[in-house]
């Protein structure tokens, strides 16, 4: 009998506030694993140093398709930074300056240049004033410090599931199954103009 054996873990590395209060960025590497590495961008963290070592079903269904994306290294920044157990709530929601010049930082760095970079924030607080606003000023700063270079967003091979910038959560419950692919997309003037005097918080 032939056997073969494989050995590989999953690291983890997080950037958060001195309080536990914020986290910035949060990345899984697939170690042993061979493939690329890519930013995302989510809507919020649930992950601090506290509970760092359990995962949310968001990370879940990101490590496990992981692999068939093509990637061994996953860079998870969001809309905004601030730690939330349950659901982000829209009401008194303000754009995060700070998790923003987070980003700025980030994308200017060369080394984003070599990263795929991820939008999959979904669709939750579309109405929501500061989040349009928060979307709006990240794809900005990325058209800002990477002109030239696509973007992506995750889509399943389930083609009766096909939504814009589709959340992990969302496809994982939708399309856990199926394999997920990642579609090339460009940031278009359109999506860069923000009506701030027609919406309200």
């Amino acid at each position: 009998m032939k056997t073969v054996a494989k050995k590989v873990s999953t690291e983890t590395e997080i950037v958060c506030s001195a309080d536990n209060k914020n986290t910035y960025l949060l990345i899984k590497r697939l170690v042993g694993v061979k493939g690329d590495s890519a930013t995302i961008i989510l809507l919020y963290p649930t992950r601090n140093q506290d509970n760092l070592f359990s995962e949310d079903s968001t990370l879940n269904h990101l490590i496990n398709h992981m692999q068939e994306l093509g990637l061994n290294e996953l860079r998870v920044i969001n809309l905004f930074s601030q730690v939330v157990e349950g659901k982000l709530s829209a009401k008194g929601l303000t754009v995060d300056v700070e998790n923003l010049q987070y980003i700025d930082t980030l994308m200017a760095d060369k080394s984003f240049k070599d990263n795929k970079f991820i939008i999959a924030w979904g669709s939750s607080m579309a109405t929501s004033y500061a989040c349009n606003k928060a979307k709006t000023e990240v794809l900005t700063l990325f058209r800002k410090h990477c002109p030239r270079t696509k973007a992506y967003q995750i889509v399943s091979s389930n083609l009766d599931i096909n939504v814009s910038f589709a959340h992990p959560l969302f496809l994982g419950i939708r399309s856990g199954g199926c394999k997920w692919l990642l579609n090339e997309i460009s940031i278009t003037s359109k999506m860069l103009s923000f009506p701030e005097k027609s919406q309200k918080e």
